[in-house]
């Protein structure tokens, strides 16, 4: 069954509590899977890693910044074209202003929990956001 797992790992919801908005991103078209679609920030856990160690190390490298108030949001197991997806979701605080890397994001935008529909998402990521914005409330 292994064999069937596409891919573990972790997810981020950079928040800003006092304009109740998270950050999410926009996949660079040259991403082979979903290019041009939103997310929220995140990447698949590297061997030995645990999933702190790699959601601290995807916000580095996807929008250059480091992090307070890491808490946990939610797990969960997604099955797509017969593939299964484990993520583990955070939240927390960004402390410098994102710089995002060309390689990986084409855009970021901080946006209200009314603007989820205005955008195109990966896969299972409204259902993070809509849980991130009931954290922040």
């Amino acid at each position: 069954m292994v064999d069937k797992i596409q891919m573990i790992g972790t997810a981020f919801l950079p928040i800003d509590k006092s304009n109740k908005k998270i950050l999410v991103s926009k996949r660079s078209m040259n991403k082979k899977y979903f290019p041009g679609y939103w997310e929220v920030i995140g990447g698949n856990l590297e061997f030995g890693e645990d999933f702190t160690d790699c959601v601290i190390r995807e916000v580095k490298e996807e929008i250059n910044c480091n992090i307070k108030n890491l808490t946990h949001l939610h797990s969960r197991t997604m099955y797509l074209n017969d593939l299964m997806y484990i993520t583990v979701a955070y939240y927390g605080e960004i402390l410098e202003e994102p710089v995002f890397n060309k390689n990986e994001i084409s855009e970021i935008k901080w946006i209200t929990e009314n603007e989820i529909d205005d955008f195109e998402f990966c896969p299972g990521d409204v259902e993070l956001l809509k849980i991130g914005f009931k954290s922040i409330k």
